[in-house]
């Protein structure tokens, strides 16, 4: 019966933990662990052939799935560039995506594009700060289904003129029972430039916001003026 003493075991596993604070057996772990018991078997009692031939397969299978990891994180690496890549296309270009942040400045609001899901007795647009707080609800009324704009005019609930920013619309809608009426929303915006993100390519609007390329639905092209619906990428 082979063995391992607590000592060799012990400045194995410190001399692997060394190199990385995972507590995933890797490789080089079991490389050392392997060779470390080898050279303290018992010599009157070696291992087994067919107990180091499954530790051998073991450590081969273990040298494949790390080998396949690599590999996968290569590719997802190359698809980034190519996705970062093909999106420089977008820059110059008018674009809506899903999202629901508007920008105020001296030219006013930009748009924001709503749609019920079902025909609304009432729909109200709640305009929030980054910090949260709602600073204007608008009552928008009656709303069919379909797709509509609103375009909040920067007045606060107060009154007084919201500072310019960065702001969001949320929208409380029911139907003629009283139930909830899901809402989604889209904004618009022009390309400025590009980045990636957690593995996700966004793209920055000239306004400061930012839109995640997936969710881009439409381009409008600012040289020819025409308008293309897009898929998600």
């Amino acid at each position: 019966m082979s063995y391992i003493d607590a000592v060799s075991y012990n400045n194995a596993a410190y001399v692997a933990s060394t190199d990385s604070a995972s507590s995933d057996l890797g490789r080089d772990d079991f490389l050392t662990l392997l060779v470390t018991q080898l050279e303290n078997q018992d010599p009157l009692n070696p291992v087994e052939d067919a107990e180091m031939i499954a530790e051998l397969a073991q450590f081969s299978s273990l040298e494949e799935l790390e080998s396949l990891n690599e590999s996968m994180e290569g590719i997802t690496s190359t698809l980034n560039v190519m996705t970062v890549n093909s999106a420089v296309s977008y820059l110059g270009q008018d674009v809506v995506a899903a999202g629901y942040s508007i920008s105020k400045s001296d030219d006013g609001c930009t748009d924001v594009y709503f749609t019920p899901a079902e025909d609304c007795e009432s729909v109200t647009a709640h305009i929030y700060n980054e910090d949260g707080d709602i600073v204007a609800s608008v009552d928008l009324g009656s709303i069919t289904e379909g797709e509509h704009t609103f375009t909040w005019d920067g007045i606060k609930t107060n009154g007084s003129e919201a500072g310019d920013g960065t702001y969001y619309v949320g929208f409380e809608a029911y139907d003629a029972d009283g139930n909830d009426v899901s809402v989604s929303s889209e904004v618009s915006g022009t390309v400025t430039g590009i980045s990636s993100s957690n593995g996700s390519t966004v793209l920055e609007l000239s306004d400061g916001r930012t839109v995640e390329l997936l969710y881009v639905s439409k381009i409008i092209s600012n040289t020819s003026g025409s308008t293309s619906d897009t898929t998600t990428q």
